[in-house]
């Protein structure tokens, strides 16, 4: 499934962050929240689609920041992710 749209970035740093955050399970790394005004959405049939039973979210993620903290995922965050793949600025 592919959602079509215009999308609006809001840093930790916002009013719209703190007004969106709390609906969300509370991620020490978590950098923005995306806002997306969707216009489109592409699926298809789902025909050749497996069934699969959900088991669970994974911990990897925030174990990891866990053991960064928060100076080391700042740190991590300027080392690594100061521009995207496609060299615009990171978030």
């Amino acid at each position: 499934m592919r959602f079509h749209g215009q999308g609006t970035v809001y840093g930790r740093e916002t009013q719209a962050f703190a007004r969106y955050w709390p609906l969300f399970p509370d991620y020490l790394g978590a950098r923005a929240v995306i806002h997306i005004q969707i216009d489109r959405i592409s699926d298809s049939c789902g025909y050749g689609v497996p069934l699969y039973e959900y088991k669970g979210d994974r911990d990897t993620l925030t174990t990891w920041s866990r053991n960064k903290g928060t100076k080391g995922l700042a740190d991590y965050r300027q080392q690594k992710n100061a521009q995207s793949i496609d060299a615009l600025p990171g978030l």
